[in-house]
Protein backbone atom coordinates (compact mmCIF):
# COMPACT_ATOMS: atom_id res chain seq x y z
CA UNK A 1 0.00 0.00 0.00
CA UNK A 2 1.37 3.57 -0.60
CA UNK A 3 1.96 5.48 1.94
CA UNK A 4 -0.19 8.79 1.74
CA UNK A 5 2.03 10.45 3.51
CA UNK A 6 4.86 9.83 0.98
CA UNK A 7 2.50 11.03 -1.37
CA UNK A 8 1.83 14.41 0.32
CA UNK A 9 5.31 15.09 0.64
CA UNK A 10 6.56 14.28 -2.78
CA UNK A 11 3.41 16.20 -4.03
CA UNK A 12 4.23 19.06 -1.98
CA UNK A 13 8.06 18.70 -3.21
CA UNK A 14 7.04 19.25 -6.49
CA UNK A 15 5.08 22.18 -5.95
CA UNK A 16 7.65 23.79 -3.91
CA UNK A 17 10.24 23.28 -7.23
CA UNK A 18 7.33 24.62 -9.64
CA UNK A 19 7.42 27.60 -7.61
CA UNK A 20 11.04 27.80 -7.28
CA UNK A 21 11.22 27.23 -11.05
CA UNK A 22 8.41 29.85 -12.18
CA UNK A 23 10.32 32.71 -10.47
CA UNK A 24 13.24 32.03 -12.24
CA UNK A 25 11.34 31.50 -15.15
CA UNK A 26 9.79 34.84 -14.59
CA UNK A 27 13.21 36.68 -14.07
CA UNK A 28 15.01 35.46 -17.07
CA UNK A 29 12.13 36.71 -19.38
CA UNK A 30 12.20 39.75 -17.81
CA UNK A 31 16.13 39.84 -17.70
CA UNK A 32 15.75 39.06 -22.17
CA UNK A 33 13.54 41.67 -22.30
CA UNK A 34 15.24 44.53 -20.22
CA UNK A 35 18.59 43.29 -21.80
CA UNK A 36 17.54 43.50 -25.27
CA UNK A 37 14.95 46.75 -24.99
CA UNK A 38 15.18 48.35 -21.59
CA UNK A 39 14.13 48.05 -17.71
CA UNK A 40 10.72 50.42 -19.32
CA UNK A 41 9.87 47.54 -21.69
CA UNK A 42 9.17 45.35 -18.69
CA UNK A 43 6.07 44.99 -18.06
CA UNK A 44 4.83 42.76 -15.27
CA UNK A 45 1.36 41.59 -17.29
CA UNK A 46 3.73 40.94 -20.39
CA UNK A 47 6.21 38.85 -18.50
CA UNK A 48 3.44 36.88 -17.22
CA UNK A 49 1.66 36.37 -20.82
CA UNK A 50 5.77 35.27 -22.05
CA UNK A 51 5.65 32.59 -19.13
CA UNK A 52 1.82 31.52 -19.34
CA UNK A 53 0.84 32.25 -16.18
CA UNK A 54 -1.86 34.59 -14.99
CA UNK A 55 -0.21 38.08 -13.27
CA UNK A 56 -1.94 36.55 -10.18
CA UNK A 57 0.49 33.68 -10.32
CA UNK A 58 3.09 36.30 -10.91
CA UNK A 59 2.67 38.49 -7.63
CA UNK A 60 2.96 35.15 -5.63
CA UNK A 61 6.58 35.67 -6.89
CA UNK A 62 7.29 39.29 -6.40
CA UNK A 63 5.39 42.01 -4.47
CA UNK A 64 5.62 44.25 -6.58
CA UNK A 65 7.80 45.64 -9.73
CA UNK A 66 10.82 46.59 -7.62
CA UNK A 67 10.90 43.28 -6.34
CA UNK A 68 11.49 42.34 -9.84
CA UNK A 69 14.17 45.10 -10.53
CA UNK A 70 16.53 43.24 -7.54
CA UNK A 71 16.41 40.45 -8.68
CA UNK A 72 17.88 41.63 -12.68
CA UNK A 73 20.22 44.09 -10.43
CA UNK A 74 21.36 40.83 -8.34
CA UNK A 75 22.22 39.34 -11.56
CA UNK A 76 23.64 41.96 -13.49
CA UNK A 77 26.32 42.58 -9.86
CA UNK A 78 26.72 38.67 -10.08
CA UNK A 79 28.45 38.66 -13.52
CA UNK A 80 29.88 41.47 -13.36
CA UNK A 81 31.66 40.25 -10.20
CA UNK A 82 32.16 37.01 -11.73
CA UNK A 83 34.51 38.46 -14.72
CA UNK A 84 36.19 40.77 -12.42
CA UNK A 85 37.44 38.11 -10.08
CA UNK A 86 40.24 37.72 -12.85
CA UNK A 87 41.35 41.01 -13.16
CA UNK A 88 41.07 42.01 -9.10
CA UNK A 89 45.23 41.87 -8.99
CA UNK A 90 45.37 44.56 -12.12
CA UNK A 91 43.77 47.66 -11.50
CA UNK A 92 43.60 48.39 -15.40
CA UNK A 93 42.19 45.27 -16.58
CA UNK A 94 39.79 45.68 -13.57
CA UNK A 95 38.48 48.89 -14.90
CA UNK A 96 38.42 47.56 -18.57
CA UNK A 97 35.92 45.02 -17.47
CA UNK A 98 33.57 47.43 -15.86
CA UNK A 99 33.59 49.42 -19.61
CA UNK A 100 33.25 45.69 -21.09
CA UNK A 101 30.13 45.30 -19.21
CA UNK A 102 28.56 48.30 -19.91
CA UNK A 103 28.71 48.53 -23.50
CA UNK A 104 27.78 45.01 -23.31
CA UNK A 105 24.94 45.00 -21.25
CA UNK A 106 24.22 48.67 -21.67
CA UNK A 107 20.07 48.31 -20.21
CA UNK A 108 21.28 46.45 -17.10
CA UNK A 109 23.76 48.49 -16.52
CA UNK A 110 21.97 51.67 -16.41
CA UNK A 111 19.46 49.73 -14.43
CA UNK A 112 22.36 49.37 -12.06
CA UNK A 113 23.89 52.33 -11.87
CA UNK A 114 21.26 54.74 -13.34
CA UNK A 115 19.23 56.94 -11.58
CA UNK A 116 16.26 54.93 -9.66
CA UNK A 117 13.56 55.05 -7.31
CA UNK A 118 14.44 52.07 -5.76
CA UNK A 119 15.37 52.09 -1.93
CA UNK A 120 18.33 49.95 -2.17
CA UNK A 121 18.33 50.08 1.73
CA UNK A 122 15.63 47.58 1.98
CA UNK A 123 17.94 45.00 -0.07
CA UNK A 124 21.00 44.87 2.15
CA UNK A 125 22.57 42.37 -0.04
CA UNK A 126 21.82 44.59 -2.97
CA UNK A 127 22.82 47.68 -1.65
CA UNK A 128 26.46 45.36 -0.44
CA UNK A 129 26.75 44.43 -3.80
CA UNK A 130 26.89 47.87 -4.79
CA UNK A 131 28.89 49.41 -2.55
CA UNK A 132 31.18 46.36 -3.98
CA UNK A 133 31.82 47.92 -6.90
CA UNK A 134 33.24 51.10 -5.74
CA UNK A 135 34.74 49.07 -3.13
CA UNK A 136 36.95 47.19 -5.56
CA UNK A 137 38.37 50.42 -7.06
CA UNK A 138 39.38 51.91 -3.56
CA UNK A 139 41.39 48.41 -2.74
CA UNK A 140 42.76 48.99 -6.67
CA UNK A 141 44.45 52.30 -5.97
CA UNK A 142 45.67 51.44 -2.65
CA UNK A 143 48.26 49.14 -4.18
CA UNK A 144 49.19 52.41 -6.13
CA UNK A 145 49.17 55.00 -3.70
CA UNK A 146 50.90 53.62 -0.42
CA UNK A 147 51.60 57.02 0.70
CA UNK A 148 48.39 58.89 0.64
CA UNK A 149 46.47 59.45 2.58
CA UNK A 150 42.65 58.18 3.09
CA UNK A 151 41.08 61.03 2.27
CA UNK A 152 43.58 61.13 -1.43
CA UNK A 153 42.48 57.88 -2.05
CA UNK A 154 39.31 58.04 -2.14
CA UNK A 155 39.34 61.41 -4.05
CA UNK A 156 41.27 59.34 -6.69
CA UNK A 157 38.06 56.78 -6.83
CA UNK A 158 35.78 58.85 -7.61
CA UNK A 159 37.88 60.48 -9.90
CA UNK A 160 38.26 56.72 -12.03
CA UNK A 161 34.62 55.68 -11.16
CA UNK A 162 33.53 59.29 -12.92
CA UNK A 163 35.88 58.03 -15.92
CA UNK A 164 34.85 54.85 -15.91
CA UNK A 165 31.06 55.36 -15.95
CA UNK A 166 31.42 58.73 -18.44
CA UNK A 167 34.01 56.65 -21.24
CA UNK A 168 30.75 54.26 -21.27
CA UNK A 169 28.64 56.81 -21.65
CA UNK A 170 30.25 58.24 -24.54
CA UNK A 171 31.13 55.06 -26.23
CA UNK A 172 27.35 54.01 -26.78
CA UNK A 173 26.79 57.94 -27.45
CA UNK A 174 28.88 57.45 -30.59
CA UNK A 175 27.32 54.46 -31.46
CA UNK A 176 23.87 55.30 -31.27
CA UNK A 177 24.88 58.46 -33.02
CA UNK A 178 26.97 56.73 -35.83
CA UNK A 179 29.71 59.62 -34.89
CA UNK A 180 33.04 56.99 -33.56
CA UNK A 181 36.11 59.06 -34.13
CA UNK A 182 39.72 57.53 -34.33
CA UNK A 183 39.98 58.30 -31.18
CA UNK A 184 37.11 56.50 -29.59
CA UNK A 185 37.52 53.49 -31.90
CA UNK A 186 41.15 53.56 -30.17
CA UNK A 187 40.03 53.92 -26.81
CA UNK A 188 37.35 51.06 -27.22
CA UNK A 189 40.10 48.82 -28.75
CA UNK A 190 42.82 49.64 -26.02
CA UNK A 191 40.73 49.88 -22.68
CA UNK A 192 43.39 48.83 -20.23
CA UNK A 193 46.04 50.96 -22.12
CA UNK A 194 43.49 54.01 -22.04
CA UNK A 195 42.80 53.47 -17.67
CA UNK A 196 47.53 53.54 -17.93
CA UNK A 197 47.09 56.82 -19.31
CA UNK A 198 44.67 58.61 -17.90
CA UNK A 199 44.83 57.51 -14.53
CA UNK A 200 48.27 58.22 -13.34
CA UNK A 201 49.31 60.69 -15.11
Amino acid sequence: MINKQCLHCKHWLAMSYHKENLKEQLVEIAWDICKAESWQCVNMRLVAEKAGVSTTAFYRHFKNKNDLKVELMRRGFQILFEGAQDSASNFSRYGAHYIRFGLDYPHIYDLMFGNTDLDISLYPDLEALSNASFSGIVEGLKSFMPEDSENDVMIKAYNVWASVHGIVGILRRSDWQESRTESLEWIENNLEAYLEMTTFR
